[in-house]
């Protein structure tokens, strides 16, 4: 039983409802469409079964949830919010907008649900990107649906196949964050057969503009070499003189660093001093710290050509994670 913190105050009132652990975290699962026992279970990985009906119990009792049935030809009982729970949306999404700010960090453990990158893509959507916009994209992401209703600068955001789509896109996680990074663009992904779309490519667009990075995150610079580009951080690289290739996924392209300044390029370049090797779903994991360097390589999921220091100056000067510890270059 979640214990009160008896202070007649409306946040102390609140926590006492969904203070308690997991409570929240349901009803995050809970914000993008009513979810069986099973649902609920694969989606907060570590959860007790006791654990987890309690706090449905609880969440039941204070009128933030109920169970209904599906309909035939699938009858299950399912957990959905109410009207209440349902206006819970800005606090979840403000809580995931302060969470995104936080440091990126992976610990030994952590799991990854595609569910979590929903939330984060209603937390990151921009209104004014959608007025006079009322149509639905649908995303297949290796395996799992989900869709996008835009609705005249609202959004709602389901899981499951969507009935009237104006575009269908289906990819693997890695270029699916990675497009929505503004790491690669949409049409760009399906030439390069990363990405299957269906509908018109402006339809995808939009999505991609509504809930995508904004222009700042990249400098305006969408693409990846233009992404990397920005990431660069002159501070680190004072001193330094050296080109770097990156080949990811078939794309190659170039960083020549002088003195704090940096010029990107596409091609080789005759004069690198290392180059980096990796398919693109692990290079979007460095670049957004979830994956230390020496990890990646101790993991064989990337290599290293060339001179390691020259590569471990490449980390620090474009903001690439380390773990501290020495590296192995296969």
């Amino acid at each position: 039983m979640t214990r009160s913190y008896d202070q007649s105050c409306p946040a102390a009132r609140a926590l006492d409802v969904v203070g308690g652990r997991w409570s929240l975290l349901i009803v995050r699962e809970l914000l993008l469409g009513p979810r069986r026992y099973t649902d609920l279970v694969a989606g907060l990985p570590g959860i007790g079964p006791n654990v987890l009906a309690e706090r449905l119990r609880e969440l039941r009792d204070a009128g933030i949830l109920s169970q209904a049935k599906l309909p035939p030809p699938a009858p299950s009982a399912v957990y959905e919010l109410t009207e209440l729970g349902a206006s819970m949306r800005p606090v979840i999404d403000e809580l995931t907008r302060w969470g995104m700010r936080l440091p990126a960090s992976s610990r030994p453990g952590d799991t990854f649900r595609l569910s979590w990158v929903l939330g984060c893509l209603r937390a990151s959507f921009r209104p004014e990107e959608a007025i006079g916009v009322r149509e639905t994209y649908e995303f297949r992401v290796d395996g799992d649906a989900f869709h996008l209703r835009v609705d005249d600068g609202a959004l709602d955001i389901r899981n499951g196949s969507a009935t009237d789509p104006a575009c269908v896109i289906t990819t693997d996680l890695g270029t699916f964050m990675a497009v929505g990074a503004r790491l690669v663009d949409i049409q760009d992904a399906a030439a390069r057969g990363l990405a299957e779309l269906e509908g018109e490519l402006p339809a995808a667009a939009r999505a991609i503009a509504i809930v995508g990075a904004h222009p700042e995150a990249t400098g305006g610079r969408h693409g990846i070499v233009g992404a990397v580009g920005a990431t660069f951080r002159p501070e680190h690289a004072l001193g330094v003189r050296e080109t770097y290739e990156f080949v990811i996924g078939g794309l190659v392209f170039h960083a020549r660093v002088d003195d704090g300044t940096v010029e990107m390029g596409l091609g080789p370049a005759a004069d690198a001093v290392t180059t980096l090797v990796t398919d693109l779903g692990t290079f979007l994991q460095l670049g957004v710290g979830s994956l230390p360097l020496e990890d990646a390589v101790s993991a064989d999921v990337i290599s290293v050509n060339g001179d390691l220091e020259a590569a471990l100056r490449m980390a620090d000067a474009f903001g690439v994670v380390r773990a501290g510890g020495p590296v192995s270059v296969h």
